[in-house]
């Protein structure tokens, strides 16, 4: 991960406000350290949420998504983490490098999950505003079929 690219993520300002120390060298970039122990904090945090953490697998795909939830069940698609109050669709609504019908495909398996908010007073579809465009226009196709589905 790039210093630039940790400094714009979601997962990193999570990070942060968890009180991971962060510390920058005199021209602005991240130290060594902070990355280590960002690192470090990435590995363990989500340990007790193992779907939540693969959402923010960078190399997550739609079949990761369908094999977890063929394994768990859709209702895993509502699995609130203790830490951030998040579902996995939140999760996967930061990842900047989720593709936008892997999200389609987690929200067609409990479309409730769009409107939980997290601990923050946010939705996925704000995380999906902000950080995976892509993904929000998805998000929005899939509720907008849902809604012509109980029109008709």
């Amino acid at each position: 991960v790039s210093d630039c690219n940790m400094e714009i993520s979601a997962i990193f300002q999570i990070a942060e406000s968890a009180g991971v120390a962060i510390e920058y060298d005199e021209d602005g970039t991240l130290t060594d350290e902070s990355i280590n122990r960002f690192h470090e904090w990435l590995v363990h945090h989500m340990d007790d949420s193992p779907f939540h953490r693969l959402c923010y697998d960078v190399s997550i795909t739609t079949q990761h998504i369908n094999d977890y939830l063929n394994d768990n069940g859709n209702d895993a698609a509502l699995t609130i983490d203790a830490i951030h109050g998040m579902t996995p669709l939140h999760m996967l609504s930061m990842n900047p490098n989720a593709p936008a019908e892997t999200i389609a495909a987690l929200l067609n398996a409990n479309v409730e999950a769009a409107f939980r908010l997290d601990n923050q007073g946010k939705s996925s579809l704000d995380y999906a505003q902000e950080y995976n465009v892509g993904g929000l226009v998805a998000m929005i196709n899939v509720l907008c079929n849902r809604r012509q589905q109980y029109n008709n």
